[in-house]
């Protein structure tokens, strides 16, 4: 069977690299199509050169400007993957937006949405296209047929227990032990989803982080290296097992909201410093696990609430970390099961 893929976004990489990994070994064939965003292309290409069955074209490219988001992102794109598809025997295909629906949707190929987003402008475009539109929101009363509620949230597909497995190992590199440290994540602000908010979040708590905390620091912008504190141990992409360190983190504070999920999710108390407050992925973190924002906590306080856990201990941290991960894993669905169920019908 041939699967395709679209991938734009790294997280959403993170999201179908388990499904990729059980069907190519079970002798399917992948194709993924990547964006040209970042280092996604290059990370995708290095995690699936070991893997059988796979192929990686990177079709698109996005600047990180609104501009080039709108223009080479989407309208310019949406005709190279229609001349991309040309001559490949599909069988079914997998996407979290409106691009692969389209062109899949127009050929009579099925497939699937993985959004957790139902607010975004091409809902209704996935909608008329995708064999099933899905949103993994845990809960949303608004969403209704045509569209599907999965009871997840997208990252459960890989930080769930019997994917993820976290390595102490790689906190050796950065010279720091489990729960001592403070995790930090600062995106760029020039994407869709992050119209209409002001850059340098981090930048407005700095001054709130204890003196003296270690801290591993995530930034977007590297030119704007200079604006945060020095002591701060900048991490240079691609960074390894990455979700290992968060996961060993004493908690995250991100300007992102993909990231403060998956932290969330990990059991690390985390804090979503960003607008996207009615996102109901966000809603479904905060209601299964520990993500706070500025409207249901200050930072302040937050912040000394990490203090007082940290105090407790390793050994008690780690406790209550195993068990909010077992409430979530008996909250969500198998997303990665639900996804193979729907290749299997295709056979």
């Amino acid at each position: 069977m041939n699967i395709w893929i679209d991938i734009n976004h790294i997280p959403q990489w993170n999201f179908y690299r388990p499904i990729v990994e059980e069907v190519t070994g079970n002798g399917h064939r992948v194709y993924l199509t990547v964006l040209d965003r970042g280092k996604l292309a290059k990370i995708v290409k290095r995690e699936t050169e070991s893997m059988a069955n796979v192929s990686v074209d990177v079709v698109g490219r996005h600047r990180m400007t609104k501009w080039s988001a709108i223009l080479e992102a989407n309208l310019l794109r949406d005709m190279q993957l229609w001349h991309w598809i040309r001559g490949k025997k599909i069988d079914i295909g997998f996407s979290n937006g409106m691009q692969l629906a389209m062109v899949c949707g127009l050929r009579g190929i099925p497939n699937y949405s993985f959004d957790d987003d139902p607010q975004t402008a091409d809902r209704k475009w996935k909608e008329k296209w995708n064999t099933e539109c899905n949103f993994c929101v845990y809960e949303d009363s608004s969403i209704a047929a045509p569209s599907h509620v999965l009871r997840c949230t997208k990252e459960w597909a890989y930080l769930n227990p019997r994917t993820f497995v976290p390595n102490e190992k790689v906190l050796e590199k950065y010279g720091v032990k489990p729960k001592e440290y403070l995790f930090l994540r600062e995106v760029t602000v020039g994407t869709i989803n992050y119209a209409g908010q002001e850059s340098g979040a981090i930048l407005g708590i700095k001054e709130m982080i204890p003196a003296g905390m270690k801290v591993l620091f995530s930034l977007e912008e590297k030119k704007r290296r200079d604006e945060y504190p020095a002591e701060w141990i900048l991490l240079q992409e691609p960074i390894e097992d990455i979700h290992s360190l968060i996961y060993f983190s004493a908690g995250l504070v991100s300007s992102g909201d993909s990231m403060a999920r998956e932290a969330a999710l990990l059991g690390v108390p985390s804090y979503y410093l960003g607008i996207r407050y009615s996102m109901p992925a966000n809603a479904a973190a905060s209601k299964v696990a520990s993500l706070q924002n500025q409207k249901t906590q200050p930072f302040s306080e937050w912040m000394a609430s990490v203090n007082e856990l940290m105090s407790e201990g390793v050994s008690e941290l780690t406790r209550r970390q195993n068990a909010l991960r077992k409430h979530i894993d008996e909250e969500f669905i198998d997303i990665n099961a639900y996804m193979m169920e729907l290749v299997n019908k295709q056979r």
